[in-house]
């Protein structure tokens, strides 16, 4: 009996030595970027023909490459690397599939007027909701372009106020680590690139509403003024643009990366 007793203590010691080492990830954060639009859906286009949906890949490109330089503990995702369309809701499943601890989204701004300038980040949410609904409505258009978005999208209705009334009923739990992240960024475009400060703001965009993790979505700048339009286009302008994301998700990550 104490025989049998012994045996099965080794196996069960043995059993958990090798959990232990099962349950050992080779990451402890993930982290998903995606690059606003593409495929057919080119974004914004600037006055000198620049295409948002090249510009975000680009940026995204060049941030996840630096993050991964420098963290090799933290597993980082895109939702694309190439010029493909991708439906908003699949880019929130690919979130929730990969348990992601952190999703950034890159897009670039646009607006009738052609003097408007500067950074602003988002969260999800709905204060001063009627000021922002025309960026939410503009990210979220894009489903239109899917066969049979009304199903897949719940009968919401990117062009109708009355669709927007949803977003007052849900309780977003991310909401204090997507501001303190969209706080990170804001902060580095404005204390150290210097940009004009549209600040942090909350919008009802549905690809953040459907990630269940902190997000963000981060308008770099107006590619509708033609002096922003070169800064981003430019080689420099994009080095800093990455520079200031990435420095934000050292802040981030050093706060809340697991902790193995």
């Amino acid at each position: 009996m104490r025989m049998r007793l012994f045996f099965w203590n080794i196996l069960f010691l043995t059993l958990m030595g090798t959990a232990v080492l099962w349950a050992d990830p080779a990451y402890d954060f993930t982290v998903v970027i995606d690059a606003g639009h593409g495929g057919e859906d080119a974004g914004a286009v600037g006055r000198t023909g620049l295409m948002e949906k090249d510009l975000n890949l680009k940026v995204s490109t060049m941030l996840a490459d630096t993050i991964r330089a420098a963290f090799p503990r933290v597993q980082v995702l895109q939702t694309r690397t190439e010029d493909v369309f991708i439906p908003l809701q699949r880019r929130a499943d690919f979130v929730n599939k990969h348990n992601a601890d952190l999703f950034i989204c890159i897009h670039t701004n646009a607006a009738e007027n052609r003097a408007a300038t500067g950074a602003e980040t988002f969260i999800l949410g709905t204060d001063r909701m009627e000021d922002n609904l025309d960026v939410a409505m503009r990210e979220n258009a894009v489903m239109k372009l899917e066969d049979g978005f009304e199903t897949t999208y719940e009968g919401f209705d990117p062009n109708s106020v009355d669709s927007y009334i949803m977003f007052e009923l849900m309780q977003n739990q991310y909401m204090d680590q997507s501001l303190q992240f969209a706080s990170l960024v804001q902060n580095q475009f404005t204390s150290t690139l210097h940009r004009d400060d549209r600040g942090v703001r909350q919008a009802a965009f549905w690809v953040l509403l459907k990630s269940a993790c902190p997000s963000v979505l981060v308008e770099m700048g107006f590619i509708s003024n033609r002096d922003e339009e070169l800064y981003l286009a430019s080689a420099i302008g994009k080095r800093e643009i990455t520079a200031a994301l990435f420095t934000a998700f050292s802040s981030f990550y050093s706060k809340n990366g697991k902790k193995q």
